[in-house]
């Protein structure tokens, strides 16, 4: 073969054994493959005020580093350990779809994504106010639209201010606001200590609608509380239909 022969068959041999150290000490060929991933939200559509919990699948042959959820670009968590999770809560404000986007990366630095849509649509502007301390403010001539929705036994609250001998009257109209309404309301006034009913309706004025003509017999914050006629008449119904809608109204008379 020759001295020159020689040479080149030696440094070939050192490069093959060079390379298969090289690749030994990192452990194989660079991985360049990205994780997979999914992602759910749940519950998906949101209706009501709350929370909604969004879960990542994700794999890689390296294993996964970490897990970072993002809404609308914003990050709003990053979970390191199966089930890889992140939690956001939702209000009327946060109306409308919401880009729910992951990133998963890999113990190498790969980086997988994935992408969902959350769809918020809570129709009522004042949940929760689903007690007494909860209770939304209703001025003196004003209104509120309300939906009997999101739970069961949904109950609302509303809160008003009344002087002595005023004399008022409380109206929760259905079908005349919007004809799609499904409710049949039913309202109480509770006196200022929260507990005592001072009046209650479930079938006065047009149609299925309720209407409370009263004085005030106090000075004090009073609460009306709106629900539906089956829930009040049944302990163990449920009515929580989206077309639950209705508008209260307080006025002087």
């Amino acid at each position: 073969m020759g001295i020159q022969g020689d040479h080149m068959k030696r440094h070939g041999l050192l490069f093959l054994a060079l390379t298969g150290a090289l690749l030994t000490s990192c452990g194989g060929p660079a991985d360049g493959t990205p994780p997979t991933a999914s992602v759910t939200a749940n519950p998906n559509p949101l209706i009501a005020p709350g929370t909604v919990t969004f879960t990542a699948q994700a794999s890689d042959a390296s294993g996964v580093n970490q897990v970072m959820f993002y809404d609308n670009g914003t990050l709003i968590g990053t979970d390191g350990t199966s089930p890889y999770q992140a939690t956001q809560a939702y209000t009327f404000a946060n109306n409308g779809d919401h880009a729910i986007t992951v990133k998963v990366v890999d113990n190498k630095g790969n980086i997988g994504q994935a992408a969902t849509t959350l769809k918020v649509a809570i129709a009522d502007a004042f949940e929760p106010n689903d007690s007494v301390a909860a209770a939304a403010p209703l001025a003196i001539g004003g209104t509120a639209n309300g939906v009997i929705t999101a739970q069961g036994r949904d109950m609302d609250y509303f809160k008003f201010d009344a002087a002595a001998g005023d004399m008022l009257k409380l109206t929760v109209k259905s079908v005349s606001v919007d004809a799609k309404s499904t409710l049949d309301p039913y309202v109480m006034i509770l006196m200022p200590d929260g507990k005592t009913i001072l009046e209650k309706d479930d079938d006065t004025g047009a149609g299925l609608e309720s209407e409370i003509r009263f004085n005030a017999p106090v000075a004090g914050t009073y609460t009306a509380v709106v629900t539906s006629f089956d829930i009040h008449d049944d302990a163990s119904a449920t009515d929580d239909k989206t077309t639950n809608t209705y508008q209260i109204a307080l006025t002087r008379r």
